[in-house]
Protein backbone atom coordinates (compact mmCIF):
# COMPACT_ATOMS: atom_id res chain seq x y z
CA UNK A 1 0.00 0.00 0.00
CA UNK A 2 2.58 2.64 1.13
CA UNK A 3 4.43 2.18 -2.73
CA UNK A 4 0.99 2.13 -4.08
CA UNK A 5 0.16 5.62 -2.20
CA UNK A 6 3.90 6.87 -2.91
CA UNK A 7 3.56 6.81 -6.73
CA UNK A 8 -0.14 7.89 -6.66
CA UNK A 9 1.49 11.11 -4.96
CA UNK A 10 4.21 11.43 -7.20
CA UNK A 11 1.70 11.54 -10.19
CA UNK A 12 -0.67 13.48 -8.22
CA UNK A 13 2.04 16.89 -7.25
CA UNK A 14 1.59 17.91 -10.73
CA UNK A 15 -1.81 17.85 -11.20
CA UNK A 16 -2.58 18.96 -7.82
CA UNK A 17 0.18 22.02 -7.72
CA UNK A 18 -1.11 23.32 -11.09
CA UNK A 19 -4.93 23.06 -10.44
CA UNK A 20 -4.07 25.24 -7.31
CA UNK A 21 -2.25 27.94 -9.48
CA UNK A 22 -5.44 27.94 -11.66
CA UNK A 23 -7.36 28.45 -8.83
CA UNK A 24 -5.21 31.53 -7.15
CA UNK A 25 -5.90 33.06 -10.88
CA UNK A 26 -9.79 32.85 -9.70
CA UNK A 27 -10.10 35.67 -7.19
CA UNK A 28 -7.64 37.70 -9.05
CA UNK A 29 -9.78 37.80 -12.40
CA UNK A 30 -13.25 37.74 -11.13
CA UNK A 31 -12.28 41.27 -9.57
CA UNK A 32 -10.95 42.58 -13.05
CA UNK A 33 -13.82 41.35 -14.98
CA UNK A 34 -17.42 41.47 -15.08
CA UNK A 35 -19.77 38.55 -14.99
CA UNK A 36 -19.86 38.81 -18.99
CA UNK A 37 -16.52 38.64 -19.80
CA UNK A 38 -16.00 36.16 -17.64
CA UNK A 39 -18.28 34.30 -19.53
CA UNK A 40 -16.97 34.79 -22.77
CA UNK A 41 -13.19 33.87 -21.31
CA UNK A 42 -14.84 30.77 -20.03
CA UNK A 43 -16.88 29.81 -22.84
CA UNK A 44 -13.38 29.98 -24.98
CA UNK A 45 -11.17 27.88 -22.75
CA UNK A 46 -13.98 25.45 -22.54
CA UNK A 47 -13.99 25.30 -26.13
CA UNK A 48 -10.48 24.81 -26.44
CA UNK A 49 -9.94 22.14 -23.90
CA UNK A 50 -12.47 20.02 -25.10
CA UNK A 51 -12.34 20.78 -29.14
CA UNK A 52 -8.62 18.26 -29.43
CA UNK A 53 -11.05 15.70 -28.02
CA UNK A 54 -12.65 15.50 -31.62
CA UNK A 55 -9.01 15.47 -33.43
CA UNK A 56 -7.50 12.69 -31.85
CA UNK A 57 -9.49 10.37 -33.21
CA UNK A 58 -9.18 8.11 -30.10
CA UNK A 59 -5.54 7.04 -30.90
CA UNK A 60 -4.43 8.59 -27.61
CA UNK A 61 -6.67 5.98 -26.57
CA UNK A 62 -5.10 3.71 -28.32
CA UNK A 63 -1.42 4.30 -27.79
CA UNK A 64 -1.84 4.27 -24.07
CA UNK A 65 -3.61 0.81 -24.46
CA UNK A 66 -0.72 -0.44 -26.75
CA UNK A 67 2.15 1.07 -24.96
CA UNK A 68 3.32 -1.92 -23.24
CA UNK A 69 2.71 -3.95 -26.42
CA UNK A 70 5.36 -2.62 -28.47
CA UNK A 71 8.54 -2.00 -27.74
CA UNK A 72 9.75 0.82 -30.15
CA UNK A 73 8.14 3.56 -28.19
CA UNK A 74 9.19 6.43 -30.58
CA UNK A 75 7.98 4.89 -33.22
CA UNK A 76 4.44 3.91 -31.78
CA UNK A 77 4.54 7.51 -30.78
CA UNK A 78 4.66 8.90 -34.04
CA UNK A 79 2.30 6.29 -35.70
CA UNK A 80 -0.69 7.17 -33.21
CA UNK A 81 0.09 11.17 -33.53
CA UNK A 82 0.36 11.23 -37.36
CA UNK A 83 -3.32 11.74 -37.48
CA UNK A 84 -4.24 14.14 -35.17
CA UNK A 85 -1.75 16.28 -36.46
CA UNK A 86 -3.01 16.24 -39.53
CA UNK A 87 -6.42 17.14 -38.59
CA UNK A 88 -5.17 19.54 -36.55
CA UNK A 89 -3.33 21.39 -39.28
CA UNK A 90 -6.83 21.05 -41.00
CA UNK A 91 -8.46 23.13 -38.53
CA UNK A 92 -5.41 25.47 -37.89
CA UNK A 93 -5.76 26.42 -41.43
CA UNK A 94 -9.51 26.76 -41.28
CA UNK A 95 -8.67 29.11 -38.63
CA UNK A 96 -6.56 31.18 -40.67
CA UNK A 97 -9.02 31.77 -43.19
CA UNK A 98 -11.79 32.29 -41.34
CA UNK A 99 -10.50 33.90 -38.71
CA UNK A 100 -12.76 37.59 -38.89
CA UNK A 101 -16.02 35.43 -39.60
CA UNK A 102 -15.11 32.65 -36.32
CA UNK A 103 -14.04 35.83 -34.33
CA UNK A 104 -17.32 37.66 -34.82
CA UNK A 105 -19.16 34.29 -33.60
CA UNK A 106 -16.72 33.75 -30.26
CA UNK A 107 -16.36 37.18 -29.05
CA UNK A 108 -19.01 39.39 -31.31
CA UNK A 109 -16.23 41.51 -32.71
CA UNK A 110 -14.12 40.50 -35.62
CA UNK A 111 -11.14 42.49 -34.82
CA UNK A 112 -10.04 39.83 -32.38
CA UNK A 113 -9.03 37.73 -35.66
CA UNK A 114 -5.57 37.17 -34.56
CA UNK A 115 -6.84 35.41 -31.54
CA UNK A 116 -8.40 33.03 -33.96
CA UNK A 117 -4.99 32.35 -35.37
CA UNK A 118 -3.19 32.11 -32.52
CA UNK A 119 -5.78 29.39 -31.44
CA UNK A 120 -4.70 27.34 -34.80
CA UNK A 121 -1.59 27.35 -33.86
CA UNK A 122 -2.12 26.69 -29.95
CA UNK A 123 -4.15 23.76 -31.18
CA UNK A 124 -1.56 22.49 -32.59
CA UNK A 125 0.62 21.98 -29.30
CA UNK A 126 -1.97 21.00 -27.82
CA UNK A 127 -2.01 17.92 -29.74
CA UNK A 128 1.70 17.01 -29.74
CA UNK A 129 1.75 17.69 -25.88
CA UNK A 130 -0.85 15.10 -25.47
CA UNK A 131 0.82 12.68 -26.85
CA UNK A 132 4.30 13.47 -24.88
CA UNK A 133 2.47 13.36 -21.61
CA UNK A 134 0.93 10.44 -22.71
CA UNK A 135 4.37 8.78 -23.35
CA UNK A 136 5.62 9.80 -19.96
CA UNK A 137 2.86 9.11 -17.98
CA UNK A 138 3.07 5.22 -19.21
CA UNK A 139 6.32 4.99 -18.44
CA UNK A 140 5.51 6.05 -14.75
CA UNK A 141 7.75 8.94 -14.86
CA UNK A 142 5.68 10.52 -11.51
CA UNK A 143 8.48 13.02 -11.04
CA UNK A 144 9.11 14.00 -14.83
CA UNK A 145 4.99 14.42 -15.55
CA UNK A 146 4.14 16.30 -12.25
CA UNK A 147 7.02 18.87 -13.23
CA UNK A 148 5.79 19.62 -16.83
CA UNK A 149 2.01 19.79 -15.92
CA UNK A 150 3.24 22.45 -13.33
CA UNK A 151 5.55 24.01 -15.86
CA UNK A 152 2.64 24.53 -18.50
CA UNK A 153 0.35 25.94 -15.94
CA UNK A 154 2.53 28.39 -14.24
CA UNK A 155 3.01 29.50 -17.76
CA UNK A 156 -0.37 30.26 -18.77
CA UNK A 157 -0.43 32.36 -15.29
CA UNK A 158 2.97 34.14 -14.90
CA UNK A 159 1.67 35.13 -18.88
CA UNK A 160 -1.81 36.10 -17.43
CA UNK A 161 -0.83 38.10 -14.89
CA UNK A 162 2.09 40.04 -17.45
CA UNK A 163 -1.19 40.87 -19.22
CA UNK A 164 -2.67 42.09 -16.15
CA UNK A 165 -0.15 44.07 -15.70
CA UNK A 166 0.32 45.86 -18.74
CA UNK A 167 -3.40 46.66 -18.14
CA UNK A 168 -5.20 44.47 -20.20
CA UNK A 169 -8.76 44.00 -18.23
CA UNK A 170 -10.79 42.59 -20.52
CA UNK A 171 -11.51 38.30 -21.47
CA UNK A 172 -8.29 38.63 -23.22
CA UNK A 173 -6.27 38.00 -20.07
CA UNK A 174 -7.78 34.56 -20.02
CA UNK A 175 -7.41 34.39 -23.51
CA UNK A 176 -4.08 35.88 -24.87
CA UNK A 177 -2.97 34.41 -21.39
CA UNK A 178 -3.53 30.69 -22.19
CA UNK A 179 -2.39 30.74 -25.41
CA UNK A 180 1.13 32.64 -25.35
CA UNK A 181 1.43 30.73 -21.77
CA UNK A 182 0.60 27.02 -23.79
CA UNK A 183 2.56 27.91 -26.11
CA UNK A 184 5.74 28.67 -24.16
CA UNK A 185 5.28 25.61 -22.12
CA UNK A 186 4.97 23.21 -24.64
CA UNK A 187 8.26 24.98 -26.62
CA UNK A 188 10.00 23.69 -23.75
CA UNK A 189 8.13 20.28 -23.63
CA UNK A 190 9.12 19.87 -26.97
CA UNK A 191 12.85 20.72 -26.85
CA UNK A 192 13.17 18.39 -24.28
CA UNK A 193 11.55 15.42 -26.32
CA UNK A 194 12.74 16.30 -29.49
CA UNK A 195 13.58 12.78 -29.97
CA UNK A 196 10.13 11.56 -30.53
CA UNK A 197 9.42 14.43 -32.88
CA UNK A 198 12.33 13.61 -34.94
CA UNK A 199 10.59 12.52 -38.20
CA UNK A 200 13.76 11.40 -39.93
CA UNK A 201 13.51 7.53 -40.79
CA UNK A 202 9.63 7.37 -40.65
CA UNK A 203 7.74 5.19 -42.55
CA UNK A 204 3.86 4.80 -42.28
CA UNK A 205 3.08 1.21 -40.88
CA UNK A 206 -0.68 0.91 -42.24
CA UNK A 207 -1.22 -2.18 -40.59
CA UNK A 208 -0.92 -0.70 -36.89
CA UNK A 209 -2.48 2.22 -37.60
CA UNK A 210 -5.67 0.23 -38.43
CA UNK A 211 -4.77 -1.72 -35.18
CA UNK A 212 -4.91 2.23 -33.62
CA UNK A 213 -7.46 3.20 -35.13
CA UNK A 214 -10.05 -0.23 -35.05
CA UNK A 215 -9.62 0.28 -30.90
CA UNK A 216 -9.77 4.21 -30.91
CA UNK A 217 -12.26 5.13 -32.82
CA UNK A 218 -15.40 4.12 -30.92
CA UNK A 219 -13.93 5.43 -28.22
CA UNK A 220 -13.55 8.80 -30.37
CA UNK A 221 -16.68 9.36 -30.80
CA UNK A 222 -17.40 8.58 -27.36
CA UNK A 223 -15.19 11.34 -26.52
CA UNK A 224 -16.78 13.71 -29.28
CA UNK A 225 -19.73 12.68 -27.87
CA UNK A 226 -18.99 13.66 -24.16
CA UNK A 227 -17.20 16.75 -25.39
CA UNK A 228 -19.94 17.75 -26.98
CA UNK A 229 -22.07 17.24 -23.18
CA UNK A 230 -19.10 19.09 -21.74
CA UNK A 231 -20.07 22.17 -23.90
CA UNK A 232 -23.78 21.99 -24.07
CA UNK A 233 -24.38 24.03 -20.93
CA UNK A 234 -21.84 26.52 -21.99
CA UNK A 235 -23.78 26.95 -25.61
CA UNK A 236 -26.99 26.71 -24.34
CA UNK A 237 -26.16 29.77 -21.71
CA UNK A 238 -24.44 32.08 -24.90
CA UNK A 239 -27.99 30.79 -26.68
CA UNK A 240 -30.77 30.67 -24.50
CA UNK A 241 -29.63 33.04 -21.35
CA UNK A 242 -26.79 35.53 -21.64
CA UNK A 243 -23.48 36.50 -20.53
CA UNK A 244 -23.91 37.41 -16.91
CA UNK A 245 -25.28 33.59 -16.62
CA UNK A 246 -22.67 32.29 -18.17
CA UNK A 247 -20.41 34.15 -15.67
CA UNK A 248 -21.99 32.86 -13.31
CA UNK A 249 -21.80 29.42 -14.21
CA UNK A 250 -18.13 29.70 -15.89
CA UNK A 251 -17.37 31.16 -11.77
CA UNK A 252 -18.98 28.39 -10.42
CA UNK A 253 -16.98 25.79 -12.89
CA UNK A 254 -13.22 27.12 -11.26
CA UNK A 255 -14.74 26.83 -7.51
CA UNK A 256 -15.68 22.87 -8.30
CA UNK A 257 -12.31 22.32 -10.20
CA UNK A 258 -10.88 21.96 -6.55
CA UNK A 259 -12.36 18.36 -7.21
CA UNK A 260 -11.03 18.35 -10.62
CA UNK A 261 -7.35 18.60 -8.47
CA UNK A 262 -8.59 15.30 -7.51
CA UNK A 263 -10.16 13.71 -10.94
CA UNK A 264 -7.00 14.87 -12.91
CA UNK A 265 -4.68 13.55 -10.42
CA UNK A 266 -6.51 10.40 -9.69
CA UNK A 267 -7.28 9.87 -13.34
CA UNK A 268 -3.50 10.55 -14.78
CA UNK A 269 -2.11 7.71 -12.08
CA UNK A 270 -5.32 5.38 -12.42
CA UNK A 271 -5.28 4.57 -15.81
CA UNK A 272 -1.29 2.96 -16.33
CA UNK A 273 -1.59 1.00 -13.11
CA UNK A 274 -5.71 -0.43 -13.82
CA UNK A 275 -4.03 -1.85 -16.96
CA UNK A 276 -1.30 -3.78 -15.04
CA UNK A 277 -2.95 -4.48 -12.48
CA UNK A 278 -5.47 -6.36 -15.33
CA UNK A 279 -2.34 -7.94 -17.35
CA UNK A 280 -1.41 -8.84 -13.49
CA UNK A 281 -4.59 -10.37 -12.95
CA UNK A 282 -5.39 -8.50 -10.17
CA UNK A 283 -8.34 -9.72 -7.32
CA UNK A 284 -11.93 -7.67 -7.65
CA UNK A 285 -11.63 -6.47 -4.43
CA UNK A 286 -8.40 -4.45 -4.80
CA UNK A 287 -10.14 -2.73 -7.59
CA UNK A 288 -13.37 -2.49 -5.40
CA UNK A 289 -11.86 -1.05 -2.37
CA UNK A 290 -9.83 2.15 -4.65
CA UNK A 291 -13.50 2.95 -5.93
CA UNK A 292 -14.99 2.88 -2.64
CA UNK A 293 -12.17 4.76 -0.75
CA UNK A 294 -12.12 7.25 -3.84
CA UNK A 295 -16.08 7.72 -2.85
CA UNK A 296 -15.41 8.42 0.95
CA UNK A 297 -12.97 11.25 -0.61
CA UNK A 298 -15.24 13.00 -3.30
CA UNK A 299 -18.10 12.86 -0.38
CA UNK A 300 -15.95 14.69 1.85
CA UNK A 301 -14.49 17.19 -0.25
CA UNK A 302 -18.30 17.52 -1.85
CA UNK A 303 -19.73 18.67 1.65
CA UNK A 304 -16.78 20.91 2.67
CA UNK A 305 -17.76 22.89 -0.23
CA UNK A 306 -21.11 22.75 0.45
CA UNK A 307 -20.44 23.66 3.98
CA UNK A 308 -18.45 26.36 3.94
CA UNK A 309 -20.05 28.14 1.11
CA UNK A 310 -19.63 31.28 2.61
CA UNK A 311 -16.07 31.15 2.72
CA UNK A 312 -15.54 29.32 -0.71
CA UNK A 313 -17.48 32.21 -2.13
CA UNK A 314 -14.93 34.81 -1.30
CA UNK A 315 -12.87 33.36 -3.63
CA UNK A 316 -14.92 34.99 -6.51
CA UNK A 317 -16.22 38.18 -5.00
CA UNK A 318 -19.83 39.76 -4.53
CA UNK A 319 -20.68 40.39 -7.87
CA UNK A 320 -20.67 36.79 -8.39
CA UNK A 321 -23.16 35.92 -5.18
CA UNK A 322 -25.66 33.79 -7.86
CA UNK A 323 -22.87 31.10 -8.09
CA UNK A 324 -23.37 29.87 -4.85
CA UNK A 325 -26.78 28.04 -5.63
CA UNK A 326 -24.93 25.94 -8.40
CA UNK A 327 -21.70 24.87 -6.16
CA UNK A 328 -23.35 21.33 -5.10
CA UNK A 329 -24.91 20.52 -8.87
CA UNK A 330 -21.56 21.63 -10.60
CA UNK A 331 -19.60 19.39 -8.59
CA UNK A 332 -21.58 16.28 -10.06
CA UNK A 333 -19.86 16.66 -13.19
CA UNK A 334 -16.09 15.93 -11.72
CA UNK A 335 -17.34 13.22 -8.89
CA UNK A 336 -19.33 10.72 -11.49
CA UNK A 337 -16.30 11.24 -14.04
CA UNK A 338 -13.62 10.67 -11.34
CA UNK A 339 -16.19 7.62 -9.53
CA UNK A 340 -16.69 6.06 -13.07
CA UNK A 341 -13.28 5.66 -14.04
CA UNK A 342 -12.80 2.94 -11.71
CA UNK A 343 -16.78 0.76 -13.07
CA UNK A 344 -15.83 1.45 -16.54
CA UNK A 345 -13.05 -0.55 -16.59
CA UNK A 346 -14.63 -3.77 -18.21
CA UNK A 347 -15.58 -1.87 -21.30
CA UNK A 348 -11.54 -0.99 -22.00
CA UNK A 349 -10.28 -4.41 -20.58
CA UNK A 350 -12.81 -6.11 -22.95
CA UNK A 351 -12.16 -4.01 -25.84
CA UNK A 352 -15.74 -3.66 -26.40
CA UNK A 353 -15.04 0.27 -27.02
CA UNK A 354 -18.24 0.60 -29.01
CA UNK A 355 -20.16 0.43 -25.77
CA UNK A 356 -18.59 4.31 -25.32
CA UNK A 357 -20.84 5.69 -27.58
CA UNK A 358 -23.84 4.26 -26.46
CA UNK A 359 -22.81 5.41 -23.13
CA UNK A 360 -22.31 9.07 -24.60
CA UNK A 361 -25.83 9.33 -26.83
CA UNK A 362 -27.39 8.27 -23.38
CA UNK A 363 -25.88 11.26 -21.46
CA UNK A 364 -26.71 13.60 -23.99
CA UNK A 365 -30.19 12.91 -23.88
CA UNK A 366 -30.71 14.15 -20.29
CA UNK A 367 -28.03 16.86 -21.25
CA UNK A 368 -30.27 18.34 -23.81
CA UNK A 369 -33.85 17.88 -22.39
CA UNK A 370 -33.11 19.24 -19.42
CA UNK A 371 -30.97 21.99 -20.94
CA UNK A 372 -33.84 22.59 -22.81
CA UNK A 373 -36.35 23.18 -20.43
CA UNK A 374 -34.39 24.79 -17.66
CA UNK A 375 -31.97 27.17 -18.91
CA UNK A 376 -34.15 29.90 -20.37
CA UNK A 377 -35.94 29.93 -17.29
CA UNK A 378 -32.94 29.49 -14.82
CA UNK A 379 -29.69 30.54 -16.57
CA UNK A 380 -26.86 28.93 -14.86
CA UNK A 381 -29.26 27.34 -11.95
CA UNK A 382 -30.61 25.53 -15.30
CA UNK A 383 -27.46 24.84 -17.10
CA UNK A 384 -26.19 23.23 -13.62
CA UNK A 385 -29.23 20.80 -13.01
CA UNK A 386 -28.73 19.61 -16.68
CA UNK A 387 -25.45 18.85 -16.18
CA UNK A 388 -25.82 17.27 -12.78
CA UNK A 389 -28.46 14.90 -14.67
CA UNK A 390 -26.24 14.00 -17.36
CA UNK A 391 -23.58 12.81 -15.54
CA UNK A 392 -25.38 10.96 -12.86
CA UNK A 393 -26.63 8.98 -15.86
CA UNK A 394 -23.24 9.12 -17.38
CA UNK A 395 -22.09 7.03 -14.17
CA UNK A 396 -24.76 4.98 -14.29
CA UNK A 397 -24.44 3.72 -18.10
CA UNK A 398 -20.97 3.35 -17.45
CA UNK A 399 -21.54 1.28 -14.76
CA UNK A 400 -24.23 -0.96 -16.31
CA UNK A 401 -22.63 -1.63 -19.58
CA UNK A 402 -18.63 -2.51 -17.40
CA UNK A 403 -20.97 -5.02 -15.70
CA UNK A 404 -22.21 -6.22 -19.13
CA UNK A 405 -18.71 -7.67 -19.79
CA UNK A 406 -17.97 -9.41 -16.20
CA UNK A 407 -16.33 -6.51 -14.46
CA UNK A 408 -18.49 -5.64 -11.59
CA UNK A 409 -18.53 -5.13 -7.66
CA UNK A 410 -21.64 -4.20 -5.34
CA UNK A 411 -22.88 -0.96 -6.17
CA UNK A 412 -25.27 -0.07 -3.26
CA UNK A 413 -23.12 1.90 -1.10
CA UNK A 414 -22.19 4.41 -4.61
CA UNK A 415 -25.68 5.08 -5.15
CA UNK A 416 -26.99 5.71 -1.84
CA UNK A 417 -23.98 8.27 -1.31
CA UNK A 418 -24.79 9.96 -4.65
CA UNK A 419 -28.76 9.58 -3.81
CA UNK A 420 -27.48 11.74 -0.56
CA UNK A 421 -25.52 14.33 -2.79
CA UNK A 422 -28.42 15.07 -4.82
CA UNK A 423 -30.90 16.17 -2.00
CA UNK A 424 -28.21 18.23 -0.56
CA UNK A 425 -27.28 20.20 -4.05
CA UNK A 426 -31.29 20.85 -4.32
CA UNK A 427 -31.07 22.12 -0.57
CA UNK A 428 -28.06 24.57 -1.29
CA UNK A 429 -30.00 25.76 -4.72
CA UNK A 430 -32.46 27.35 -3.08
CA UNK A 431 -32.37 29.88 0.11
CA UNK A 432 -34.01 28.27 2.25
CA UNK A 433 -33.66 27.98 6.58
CA UNK A 434 -31.48 25.59 8.18
CA UNK A 435 -29.60 25.05 5.28
CA UNK A 436 -26.55 24.79 6.85
CA UNK A 437 -27.75 22.21 9.44
CA UNK A 438 -28.96 20.05 7.06
CA UNK A 439 -26.21 19.68 4.80
CA UNK A 440 -24.34 18.70 7.71
CA UNK A 441 -27.12 15.76 8.45
CA UNK A 442 -27.05 14.89 5.13
CA UNK A 443 -23.17 14.48 5.48
CA UNK A 444 -23.48 12.44 8.22
CA UNK A 445 -25.51 10.23 6.60
CA UNK A 446 -23.19 9.62 3.79
CA UNK A 447 -20.40 9.01 6.45
CA UNK A 448 -22.48 5.94 8.29
CA UNK A 449 -23.60 4.66 4.22
CA UNK A 450 -19.66 4.38 3.52
CA UNK A 451 -18.60 3.14 7.34
CA UNK A 452 -17.74 -0.10 5.75
CA UNK A 453 -14.69 2.12 3.62
CA UNK A 454 -13.45 2.72 7.06
CA UNK A 455 -13.58 -0.82 8.25
CA UNK A 456 -12.01 -2.07 5.36
CA UNK A 457 -9.13 0.35 5.63
CA UNK A 458 -8.54 -0.49 8.87
CA UNK A 459 -8.19 -4.25 8.00
CA UNK A 460 -5.58 -3.18 5.35
CA UNK A 461 -3.46 -1.30 7.83
CA UNK A 462 -3.61 -4.69 10.09
CA UNK A 463 -3.24 -7.21 7.64
CA UNK A 464 -1.20 -5.54 4.67
CA UNK A 465 0.23 -8.89 3.67
CA UNK A 466 -3.17 -9.68 2.54
CA UNK A 467 -3.60 -6.68 0.17
CA UNK A 468 -0.93 -6.54 -2.53
CA UNK A 469 -1.69 -2.75 -3.86
CA UNK A 470 1.70 -2.34 -5.70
Amino acid sequence: MKYFLKRLMGFSMGPIIGALISIIQIPILTRLMLPDEYGVSGLYRTLMLYLPNFIYVGLDQSFSREFHQISDKKYLFQQASLIPFVLGSIFALIAMFFNQELSMWMFEDSKYGYIIILSGWMLLAMIIERFVLLSIRMQEKAKEYSAFTILLKLSIFIVSIGFVLLGVRDFRVIVLGMIVGQLLGDGLLFIRYRDLLNPIGFNLDKVLLLKLLKFGFPLMLAMSLNSVLNLADNFMLKTLSNKTELGYYSAGIGIVNVIGILKTAFATFWTPTAYRWHEEQKSIKHFKYISDALLFILTGMFFAILVFRPLVMLVVGKQYEPTKYILGLLSFPHIMYTLSETTTLGIVFSRKTYLNIVVSVLTLIPSFGLNLWLTPQYGALGAAAASCGAYIMFYTARTFFSSRTGFYFNQRKHFLTILLMLFASIINAVNMDNRLIMTFLIGIGCLLVQFSTIQDTLKIIKQPEEWDFN
